[in-house]
């Protein structure tokens, strides 16, 4: 469809159900009080309010994390380590776990690996099992949907 090699509702749905179960462990964080201070949503927002007209700034992390971490799995797919979506997710979920962990903290002020958050390497390693899930729904979805 329009030239593009994969299909786009796979990438809105895949995204959309990504961040619906990464948005319920971040109430879940919230909830508990895990690591009060580590707020990625918020920081992204912060970031974004000087590129995005305020009333966008707080919807523009969910498009990201919907559309932008979607379409790059779309895109990596092919790429990705291994054949089973396990490894293609857990492939995807290492890059954006670095990703995060060295141009987002850095960008929010937190340092690499978001140290100084205070928390020591928790933040870091709290993000992994996030972006793991958020990306093995990505591969699930997007395999069950593309008939992989």
């Amino acid at each position: 469809m329009f030239g593009v090699p994969w299909p786009l509702a796979t990438v809105i749905v895949a995204g959309l159900a990504s961040l619906a179960i990464h948005s319920m462990l971040m109430l879940a964080k919230d909830a508990f009080g895990i690591l009060p201070r580590f707020r990625p949503y918020e920081d992204f927002q912060r970031l974004l309010g000087a590129w995005a007209d305020e009333q966008l700034s707080g919807f523009v992390p969910y498009l990201t994390g919907a559309m932008i971490w979607g379409f790059l799995y779309a895109r990596l797919h092919a790429y990705l380590p291994g054949q089973s979506v396990w490894a293609k997710g857990l492939g995807f979920a290492l890059i954006a776990w670095v990703v995060m962990c060295t141009g987002f903290f850095l960008l929010a002020g937190h340092g690499v690996l978001g140290l100084r958050l205070g928390y020591g390497l928790w933040p870091a390693a709290f993000m992994f099992p996030m972006l793991a899930t958020f990306s093995l729904a990505l591969s699930f979805i997007h395999s069950r949907m593309r008939g992989d």
